[in-house]
């Protein structure tokens, strides 16, 4: 979920001082890319790939230029000191809302990104609760146990699409952790591929209009009905049972009350609860799955990492946060995943005032876009970017510490605030399957698919061929 609850206000100043108004260059300077049409711009190409596009444009004009966006005008700014720029700035200056009108046929009215500032503080605030340490400590332990409850069904030896298993054991520690048992009974591969469905409504026709009668459109609408029916079905029943109710998230948002002491409504908890899982489902199954490339394909790295395994995991005993937290190897694979092929490949606000940016006047009305995926092809941040190299994060050389350098989670107020939960729950969903079989993915060389111009995932055929070891 990309969003949190520091509140507006606190970003960049975007008035200059006068002395300096002078240097400022106007938006006319910015270096703009050629126009591929003049109804749909640049859409063509960068909806194809994203990230092939920034990377030319950036070859072209350097780390600062526009373009166009079926009718929007974009400036596309990369490095430290522009990340912070735009992530630090006010939502009353940048806004991310206005950038994402796509989310809000998914969440829901009035949810995230399209309530008022106050109510999105709350919002956040409310979910947040459940991601902070105290509740972290608890929840290895039982993403252990659901991950296992899972891998039953897995039968002793097969081969499986690596982005589909992600997606079952990602929605199932999630539903379990996060939102209840009820929940987590309803998450079966109906249910999830209802949310793949949602996501398909990320795309850059919801720039132009959410509306458009496209069938990747009417997809999202059906998938979003049939999810918030199941919640509501699933709220009745716990407010109908005798039984005191799992104080979990789903029990704190029932019981949470507005500004102004009512209770929170049904339909404001639903679009929480889908926002939290859809969050879930769209940034840890596409960081899932491109850690397993790096864990089973980069020379060298399995049998450290089953040594670290060995080494760290007490035989018999379920995981707990400590041990998560020491699998260091593990996490420096998981980082270079998230470097090399970020969950979310563009993130993007609004102007609604006018913005300096990188020294040039940015106009009201047009997108500011940053990208994980070209910051982190930076040579002059990270060495021999192109290369899968896990060694990049260990102690002594650590090439991501510094601000704004790994941006993949985004930064600033709006920085994902499940990363800490879905850092635990991808090691342990991988430290499970090391230890419970022999592994080994087909399908070589693994490269991004994009289903929406904002999701990456590896291409087909990504099969995980697996075989269950003889335990003791």
């Amino acid at each position: 979920m990309t969003t949190s609850a520091d509140r507006p206000g606190h970003g960049a100043k975007t008035t200059p001082p006068a002395a300096l108004k002078e240097q400022i260059k106007p938006w006319q300077a910015v270096p703009a890319l050629p126009q591929g049409s003049r109804l749909l711009g640049n859409s063509v190409a960068f909806g194809k790939d994203p990230v092939a596009f920034l990377e030319a444009g950036r070859a072209y004009a350097g780390d600062l230029f526009r373009f166009h966006l079926l009718g929007q005008p974009v400036v596309f700014a990369c490095g430290a000191r522009a990340h912070e720029t735009v992530f630090k700035a006010a939502d009353s200056t940048l806004n991310p809302g206005d950038a994402y009108p796509f989310m809000k046929p998914i969440f829901g009215a009035g949810i995230a990104f399209d309530a008022e500032p106050e109510e999105m503080d709350r919002q956040m605030g409310l979910l947040a609760q459940h991601l902070t340490a105290p509740h972290l400590r608890h929840y290895p332990a039982l993403m252990e146990t659901v991950i296992d409850e899972c891998l039953e069904e897995w039968g002793s030896e097969g081969e499986i699409g690596l982005v589909p298993a992600m997606a079952e054991l990602v929605a199932a520690v999630s539903s379990r952790c996060l939102l209840g048992h009820e929940i987590y009974r309803t998450m079966g591969p109906d249910t999830i591929s209802r949310y793949r469905d949602l996501a398909s409504g990320m795309r850059l026709a919801g720039l132009f209009d959410v509306r458009l009668p496209l069938p990747a459109f009417r997809r999202r609408d059906r998938a979003r009905r049939h999810i918030a029916q199941q919640m509501q079905q699933v709220i009745d029943a716990r407010r109908s049972s005798l039984v005191a109710p799992e104080q979990d998230l789903l029990q704190h948002l029932l019981e949470s009350r507005t500004a102004s002491g009512e209770l929170t409504s049904d339909e404001t908890v639903i679009g929480m609860l889908i926002a939290m899982t859809f969050a879930g489902v769209h940034n840890s199954v596409g960081l899932a799955s491109w850690a397993g490339v790096v864990l089973l394909e980069q020379a060298g790295v399995l049998p450290e990492l089953l040594e670290e395994q060995e080494r760290v995991v007490s035989p018999g005993k379920l995981l707990t946060a400590e041990q998560l937290h020491d699998m260091e190897l593990m996490g420096d694979c998981m980082r270079e995943a998230e470097r090399l092929h970020p969950p979310t490949m563009v993130l993007m606000r609004k102007a609604r005032r006018p913005f300096i940016l990188e020294g040039h006047r940015v106009p009201p009305g047009t997108l500011v876009m940053v990208s994980p995926s070209a910051a982190h092809r930076m040579e002059s941040v990270f060495a021999d970017s192109a290369r899968c190299d896990p060694t990049r994060f260990a102690a002594g050389r650590e090439e991501h510490l510094g601000p704004y350098r790994l941006i993949g989670f985004g930064g600033g107020k709006h920085r994902c605030i499940g990363f800490a939960f879905a850092t635990q729950e991808i090691k342990a969903i991988w430290s499970v399957l090391l230890r419970r079989f022999d592994l080994q993915l087909l399908g070589a060389p693994h490269r991004p698919s994009y289903s929406t111009a904002f999701i990456s995932e590896p291409s087909d055929p990504c099969i995980l061929r697996y075989r269950r070891r003889q335990q003791g």
